[in-house]
């Protein structure tokens, strides 16, 4: 575990990420967020090598990354991590922003519906039919982290045409049971606020459902690239996905030790490591499509 790994590690302790929540915190947040998502979630931003812009889709906004250049039909679908109710981070727009940099890629970033204006079944719908619009500029290349990361796989599961994956730190499973008590290490998620915000979220749909629990979907012939941290809550659920669908589906598996949720995204030796993967992995899919 590196110095700057262990820094941020303290980072996220001293923030009080994970700090137990009651239940009128909770959705005093999602009045909050509420509020924010109205806004459109914005974030100025700009990233120097790539052009950003601003779109529509379905009352949907969604950002679209372009690099100055590029020799592929594909483009990439990227879906935040949000547990479901916040609005996105710095950091992922950041990452999808360097996706397209480094893959010479379109990246499209869709700012879907969350709770509490949104359920799981309005707003996978909307992500399905922003897929198939998708579908119409080339191949879609899916990746998320996190909920987001879940909602990438809900997709490559229902949609025979989805082959192509990366998930950072899925959400495979919305059940969750006391191994996530167990995840003491876990600096960055709480398991309180995950089950209140899953109940929401899933609304009247069971937990079997892959809309909102990938690890019940078919995954046969599929490539993922699926990335864990050592020490989060989701971890042993992930390693319970890859166990389970190892043989029928071609899958990149790396769990990193020491680290916390969604660690490629940061800026640490171990984050840049697996961005580099990450990078190398997209850009093989979308070439090697076009030479076919």
């Amino acid at each position: 575990m590196s110095i700057s790994s262990r820094l941020l590690e303290k980072a996220f302790v001293l923030s009080g990420a994970a700090r137990f929540s009651s239940p009128k915190s909770f959705y005093k947040k999602m009045r909050k967020n509420a509020v924010l998502q109205k806004k459109g979630e914005k974030i100025k931003s700009c990233f120097l090598g790539v052009k950003k812009e601003i779109a529509v889709y379905c009352g949907m906004r969604y950002f679209l990354f372009s690099p100055k250049e590029t020799d592929a039909s594909d483009v990439v679908m990227y879906l935040h991590g949000s547990g479901y109710m916040n609005a996105h981070l710095a950091a992922q727009e950041r990452f999808a922003a360097n996706i397209a940099k480094h893959t010479h890629l379109a990246v499209y970033f869709p700012i879907y519906p969350k709770i509490p204006l949104s359920t799981a079944v309005s707003s996978y719908a909307v992500l399905n039919n922003f897929y198939f619009f998708l579908l119409k500029k080339g191949d879609v290349l899916l990746a998320g982290d996190s909920s987001g990361g879940a909602l990438a796989l809900a997709l490559a599961s229902e949609r025979k045409e989805a082959d192509f994956v990366v998930a950072i730190s899925p959400w495979t499973d919305l059940a969750l049971d006391e191994r996530a008590d167990r995840m003491k290490e876990d600096v960055v998620l709480s398991p309180e606020t995950l089950r209140r915000a899953a109940r929401l979220w899933r609304y009247d749909l069971p937990l079997s459902d892959v809309r909102v629990s990938p690890t019940y979907g078919d995954y046969t012939g599929k490539k993922i690239y699926l990335f864990a941290a050592e020490k989060e809550i989701f971890c042993p659920y992930i390693r319970e996905f890859y166990e389970k669908n190892r043989q029928s589906a071609e899958i990149f598996y790396r769990e990193e030790a020491g680290q916390q949720h969604d660690y490629p995204l940061f800026p640490t030796p171990e984050g840049r490591a697996a961005r580099e993967m990450i990078y190398d992995a997209i850009s093989s899919a979308a070439y090697k499509r076009g030479e076919r």
